[in-house]
C-alpha cells in the first residue's frame, strides 16, 4: 500500500511545474555565454603571452647568431695573423737551403735565427712564442731564450700529426697547461718540408688562451651569456666566463662535427639548464665558436610582462564569474525544486524496477526449487520403473513365446528413459544437475555434432571446423559441453541474422602463471581451448561486461531467457575451466572455452567384462549393504546386486545400517542414498568410517551437484551415482570400487 501511495504522489503535478517545463531554461545559455567569453579572454591572453615569448626568443636567436658570426671572424683573423707569421718563417727556412733534416738543424740553431724569431713577435699580441722543431722532435730554436733549452716534443699531438702527413694547413694542438703560471696555451704548427716534400721539422707558434678570454670578455653579450671556443674534435679551448676548469676536456664531438659541416650559425636549446646557443665553425681553421645565453635571463622581462597580464586576466575572469553567479543564482531556487522532483521520480522508478526484478528472480527461484524437488522425487520412481523394466526385458529377451511381452516392456522402457531425460533437463534448470566429468575427445564430439549444427543453424551459415592434430582430451561433462556448444552456436546464428560463417577451432593451451590484463584470469595448467567465432554484428563494450549476468538479454521480449551464457559460464567454472569473450562492434564475436586437460590414461577404455560373465558360486561373492528409504528402489537395487553375484543386506534407514555395521557381519561396500530420513547419507558415511575405516562407499541421489562437491572434499574415496541408474551403470560403478571378485579364503 505504501508503494502504491508513493506512486500516486508521483503522478500528481508539482505546483509551478508546468510553467517550468513550458518555459526555456536560460541558465545553460547564460553559463555557456559567460564561459565562452572567459575562454576567449583566456585564449587571447595565452596566445599573446606565447607570441611575446616566441618574439623574444627569436630576437635573441638572431642576436646570438650575429654575435657568433662576428666572433668566428675575429677568432679566425687572430689565428690567421699567427699563421701568416708561421708561413713566412717556413718559406724563409726553405729559401735558406734546408734540403735535409741535418742541414735544417745545423743552419737554424744559431743566434741569427733566434733574433729573427723574436722580431716576428712584434705587433702580434696573441703570439706568445715561436719555436723551431727538428725532424727528431727536438726544439732547436726558441724565441724566449738563447741558447735553446733541451726540449723534446715527440709526444705532442701536433708533432705526431704533421710528421707523417704532408699538409699545407696549420694544425691546432690540444690545450697545454703551464703548471708554473697556471695558464693554458695552444700551439699553431706548420710543417717545414724540402722541395721534394721530405719532412725536416716544424715551426710552432704558441698562443696564450687568455687572449681569447680577454677578447670575449670585451664583448657585451648580456646577463647569462657565455662564449666558448672548441676544436672540431670537441676539445674545449677557451670559455668566458669561468671555463678554466673544463679547458682541455672533450665534449659532444659528433655534434660539433655536424655544426662544422653546416657552414652557418646554428641555434639550438641545450639540455639541462635551458640555454639558447648559436654555433658556427671557422672556414680556414678546425675550430668552432658558440655563443649562448640562459633562457631564464632572456625571458626575464617576458616573465614580468606575462605575470602582469596573467594577474589582470585573472581579475577580469573573477569579475565575470561573479556576474555569472549573480545571474544564475536568480534561477537556482526554482530549478532546484524541479531537479528534486525529477530525482524523486527516478528513485521511485528505479525502486519499482528493482522490485520487479526481485519478484522475477524469486519466481524463477521458486520454480527452480519446485522443479528440482519434483525431478528428485520422480528420479526415485524412475529408478524402480526403469530397473524393473530392464529386468523384465532381460527375462523375456530370449523367450519366443513372450515376444509381445518383450516388445511392450521395451516400449515402456523407452518411454521411461525419455522421462528420465526430462528430469535431467529440469535439474539443469534448477541448477541441481550433477556433473559427470570424464576424459572427452573433442574432435569426435565436434564431428558428431556437425549434422545437428547444420540443421539448427540453417544452410546460409557456413560451418568451419579447425582442430589441431593430437588434440588433448578434455575433462568435462560430455552432455553439458554438447549443450554449451549448441547454445553458443544459436546465439551466433541470431547475431549473424541467419547468414555468415561460424568457425569452431580447438587448440592445446598451456597457461603459465602471470599477471596480464589482456589474458583471461585462469589458473595455470594445461587446457583445451575451444573457440567459437562468428561473423555477426559483434557486442558493444557495455553489453559485453554483462553477458554472463543471469536474466540479461539483448533479444526482444519473448525471444530469450537471458540464462544461456550464464549456464555456460556456470558449467565451465564448475568443471574447473574458464570462459572468455572477445568482440568488437561490426567485427564478430569469439567465445573461448578453456577446458581442463584430462590425462591420457583417463580416456574411456573398452568396457570390462560384465559382471554377468564373472562366475560366482553361492557364498563366494562380496557383501553389499543397501541403505534406501524407498522400498521399491531398495528392492530393485537388491535384485540387481543379487543377480550380479553379490550377497546383499538391506536397511531402510541409517540407524538400521549402523546396527548391521556394529555386528560381526562381513560388509565389503556400503551403498546408500544421500537423502535419508534423520541421519542423511554423508553423516552415515562418516559414522560408518569410524566403525570400519576401510569400508568402500557408493552414494546415490536424484540431485547432487553441491553435495558432490562437498563429498569430494570430505568423503575421500566415495563414488557417486545419479538416479535413475540402470543395471549396467550400477555394475560399472561397483566395478570401480571392487575391481575383482572377493573370494573367501
Amino acid at each position: 500500500m505504501g508503494s502504491r501511495t508513493d506512486t500516486g504522489g508521483v503522478d500528481r503535478a508539482v505546483p509551478g511545474d508546468g510553467g517550468s517545463n513550458s518555459g526555456l531554461d536560460v541558465r545553460p545559455i547564460i553559463l555557456a555565454f559567460g564561459l565562452l567569453i572567459i575562454a576567449l579572454i583566456g585564449i587571447g591572453v595565452g596566445i599573446a603571452i606565447h607570441e611575446f615569448r616566441r618574439r623574444d626568443l627569436n630576437e635573441q636567436r638572431r642576436a646570438l647568431s650575429a654575435i657568433d658570426l662576428l666572433l668566428v671572424q675575429e677568432t679566425e683573423h687572430t689565428l690567421q695573423s699567427v699563421d701568416l707569421v708561421l708561413v713566412n718563417i717556413s718559406e724563409k727556412l726553405s729559401a735558406d737551403g734546408a734540403v735535409t733534416a741535418a742541414s735544417f738543424d745545423a743552419t737554424q740553431k744559431g743566434s741569427a735565427t733566434y733574433e729573427m724569431l723574436k722580431s716576428r713577435l712584434i705587433g702580434i699580441p696573441q703570439l706568445d712564442a715561436i719555436s723551431l722543431v727538428s725532424a727528431t722532435g727536438k726544439v732547436i730554436n726558441f724565441s724566449r731564450s738563447f741558447p735553446t733549452p733541451d726540449i723534446n716534443v715527440t709526444d705532442r699531438d701536433y708533432f705526431r700529426a704533421l710528421k707523417n702527413m704532408p699538409s699545407k694547413t696549420a694544425f691546432i694542438s690540444a690545450p697545454v697547461h703551464n703548471r708554473d703560471t697556471g695558464t693554458w696555451t695552444i700551439y699553431l704548427a706548420r710543417r717545414v718540408s724540402t722541395s721534394s716534400g721530405a719532412f725536416v721539422g716544424l715551426v710552432i707558434g704558441a698562443i696564450d688562451l687568455r687572449y681569447f678570454e680577454s677578447l670575449y670578455k670585451d664583448l657585451q653579450i648580456g646577463r647569462g651569456g657565455a662564449v666558448s671556443l672548441w676544436r672540431l674534435d670537441g676539445t674545449l679551448l677557451a670559455r668566458y666566463p669561468g671555463g678554466a676548469s673544463d679547458t682541455g676536456h672533450t665534449f659532444a664531438k659528433e655534434h660539433i662535427a655536424k655544426i662544422a659541416q653546416s657552414g652557418r650559425p646554428t641555434t639550438l636549446t641545450a639540455e639541462g639548464p635551458q640555454r639558447l646557443i648559436a654555433t658556427m665553425a671557422a672556414k680556414r681553421f678546425p675550430i668552432v665558436v658558440d655563443v649562448s645565453r640562459s633562457t631564464g635571463a632572456i625571458l626575464a622581462d617576458w616573465n614580468e610582462v606575462a605575470l602582469i597580464m596573467a594577474a589582470a586576466t585573472f581579475l577580469c575572469i573573477v569579475a565575470l564569474c561573479f556576474v555569472l553567479w549573480l545571474l544564475i543564482r536568480q534561477f537556482h531556487a526554482h530549478n532546484a525544486l524541479v531537479a528534486a522532483y525529477e530525482e524523486r521520480r527516478k528513485a521511485i522508478a528505479e525502486r519499482e524496477n528493482a522490485e520487479a526484478q526481485l519478484r522475477q528472480a524469486q519466481k524463477l527461484e521458486a520454480i527452480g526449487q519446485l522443479t528440482g524437488g519434483i525431478a528428485h522425487d520422480f528420479n526415485n520412481l524412475l529408478t524402480a520403473v526403469l530397473g524393473n523394466l530392464e529386468l523384465l526385458k532381460k527375462q523375456t529377451d530370449s523367450s519366443a513365446e513372450n515376444r509381445r511381452l518383450h516388445r511392450w516392456a521395451s516400449n515402456a522402457y523407452d518411454a521411461a528413459t525419455r522421462g528420465a531425460a526430462l528430469t535431467q533437463r529440469l535439474l539443469v534448470f534448477s541448477r541441481r544437475q550433477p556433473l559427470d566429468p570424464r576424459a572427452t575427445n573433442i574432435t569426435t564430439l565436434l564431428a558428431s555434432m556437425s549434422d545437428l549444427l547444420r540443421r539448427t543453424l540453417g544452410e546460409n551459415i557456413e560451418i568451419v571446423t579447425d582442430v589441431v592434430p593430437e588434440l588433448w582430451p578434455a575433462f568435462v561433462d560430455l552432455n553439458q559441453l554438447d549443450n554449451a556448444i549448441l547454445n553458443i552456436a544459436i546465439n551466433a546464428r541470431d547475431a549473424m541474422e541467419g547468414r555468415g560463417h561460424l568457425i569452431i577451432s580447438a587448440r592445446n593451451c598451456n597457461v603459465e602463471e602471470r599477471d596480464d590484463a589482456e589474458t583471461p584470469k585462469i589458473n595455470p595448467g594445461d587446457y583445451v581451448r575451444l573457440a567459437i567465432t562468428d561473423t555477426g554484428k559483434g557486442i558493444e563494450q557495455d553489453v559485453l561486461e554483462r553477458v554472463f549476468e543471469p536474466f540479461f538479454s539483448t533479444k526482444p521480449a519473448g525471444q530469450g531467457t537471458g540464462l544461456g551464457l550464464s549456464q555456460v559460464y556456470g558449467f565451465v567454472k564448475q568443471t574447473g575451466g574458464h570462459v572468455h569473450i572477445l568482440s568488437e562492434p561490426g567485427l564478430g564475436t569469439t567465445v573461448e572455452l578453456y577446458l581442463p586437460r584430462a590425462a591420457q590414461d583417463d580416456l574411456a577404455q573398452a568396457a570390462p567384462e560384465s559382471f554377468d560373465e564373472i562366475a560366482r558360486e553361492p557364498g563366494m561373492g562380496a557383501t553389499i549393504l543397501i541403505v534406501e528409504d524407498d522400498p521399491s528402489v531398495r528392492a530393485y537395487s537388491g535384485e540387481i546386486l543379487r543377480e550380479l553375484g553379490f550377497f546383499v543386506r538391506e536397511a531402510p534407514n541409517a540407524r538400521a545400517a549402523l546396527d548391521i555395521l556394529r555386528s560381526d557381519s562381513e560388509i565389503d561396500l556400503l551403498f546408500s542414498d544421500i537423502g535419508l530420513p534423520g541421519m542423511n547419507g554423508p553423516e552415515l558415511v562418516r559414522a560408518a568410517r569410524q566403525l570400519r575405516p576401510d569400508l568402500k562407499i557408493l552414494l546415490a541421489t536424484g540431485y547432487a551437484a553441491e553435495m558432490a562437491e562437498r563429498l569430494s572434499q570430505s568423503l575421500q574415496g566415495a563414488l557417486l551415482i545419479a538416479k535413475p541408474f540402470g543395471r549396467t551403470q550400477l555394475a560399472e560403478t561397483i566395478r570401480k570400487l571392487l575391481p575383482s571378485p572377493q573370494r573367501c579364503a
